[in-house]
């Protein structure tokens, strides 16, 4: 049984069907359930994505991108993906995507359920008694499954807040564009049928959506008299961790197993990576071997959001980060590579390391405004 009806609930039923398991997926809602999210999956989440027989009907309605730009008053730094690309799609066309999928692989789904969790790995739908050998938590952050099952959550940094709105103009950029201010970031996906999702971060509460662009003047210029297409939502972003992911007959899952900040644009792609890997343990019996590779997913993937969120925090240091990335182009596809898991950190060049951290050294690399 899994609590949890969202996109990665749904990754890891289709991925435990594939494997000849029965499943049920609970979830308090009723589909179509859209959730605040910057819908750009990095390549690796696009490939789980094929794995799972979903991304043929999915691929039609994307877009895709094919690296990172990062920016900020008139410093870029362009890094491409190493094999591969990623995709824009809208969350709730995904999640309508997976339903069918789950549906074919005959997942049972019951929706606008209610769902009572015992102490332990004990669970009621709508006052019955699911008789299931594994409980799976995939219900997100604050996630009822975890503290039924007594998972202890480790003390976390400030949690920060994230706002997204879709306009209705094309994307100028194959790349995925992040704007950065000491006060937060702006994260620009492509979507298909000429339309971008933005989602603007806050490192503090209070400020209201059209605030937080309004600190990155290009984007602002950009984004003028263009028509919105979605009201404004938000969400809490930040990381979390939990001290393991399987206790006894309850496995946890996607942000319910612990999240990473949304800057890194690694969440559903995370969580798709996961639900594999779960599907894999369970179908040998061995919880201990999803504990091994969710270890694995999540360490590159939090290292990488501490290093963004401390460049973020810094404008002096951010601008020769910017200039040095900008002079080592293939680095910053490297390092991006690391980031998707298409290379590994040990097979770093050092060279290009070496001339990074001469550029990063330097008083002044690039003039202002110079552009790769």
């Amino acid at each position: 049984m899994i609590v949890g009806g969202g996109p990665v609930g749904l990754a890891a039923a289709i991925a435990l069907r594939m494997r000849g398991c029965e499943v049920m997926v609970a979830d308090r809602a009723r589909p179509p359930i859209d959730k605040p999210c910057g819908e750009g999956l990095m390549p690796e989440g696009v490939a789980a994505l094929h794995a799972l027989g979903v991304w043929s009907d999915c691929a039609p309605s994307s877009a895709p991108f094919f690296g990172i730009r990062f920016a900020e008053d008139g410093r870029y730094a362009n890094g491409r993906f190493r094999g591969g690309q990623g995709a824009g799609i809208r969350r709730i066309e995904l999640h309508r995507r997976l339903i069918e999928r789950a549906s074919a692989a005959g997942v049972t789904m019951r929706w606008n359920a209610t769902v009572r969790l015992g102490r332990g790995s004990g669970a009621e739908l709508d006052g019955r008694k699911v008789p299931a050998r594994w409980l799976i938590g995939a219900d997100g952050r604050e996630s009822a499954v975890r503290r039924a099952a007594g998972f202890a959550e480790i003390a976390q940094p400030a949690r920060r807040a994230g706002l997204r709105r879709h306009f209705a103009i094309p994307a100028w950029s194959e790349l995925v564009e992040v704007h950065w201010h000491d006060a937060g970031q702006a994260v620009v996906t492509p979507l298909p049928s000429g339309e971008i999702c933005v989602s603007a971060f806050a490192n503090r509460p209070g400020p209201k959506f059209a605030d937080l662009i309004r600190l990155h003047p290009e984007l602002n210029r950009r984004l003028a008299g263009a028509r919105p297409t979605s009201e404004v939502r938000g969400a809490i972003s930040g990381s979390s961790a939990v001290s393991s992911v399987a206790r006894g007959r309850v496995l946890l899952i996607g942000d319910a197993s612990g999240a990473v900040d949304a800057i890194t644009g690694q969440g559903l792609s995370l969580g798709f990576r996961q639900a594999l890997a779960l599907a894999d343990a369970l179908a040998a019996d061995d919880p201990a071997r999803y504990q091994r590779a969710h270890r694995g997913f999540v360490r590159t993937a939090r290292w990488m959001a501490r290093l963004m969120l401390a460049a973020g925090a810094h404008r002096a240091w951010r601008r020769r980060l910017l200039d040095a990335l900008n002079g080592s182009p293939h680095l910053f596809d490297y390092m991006l590579g690391i980031h998707t898991g298409a290379a590994a950190l040990r097979n770093l060049p050092l060279g290009a390391i070496a001339g990074f951290c001469a550029r990063l050294s330097a008083p002044r690399f690039f003039k202002e405004g110079s552009e790769a």
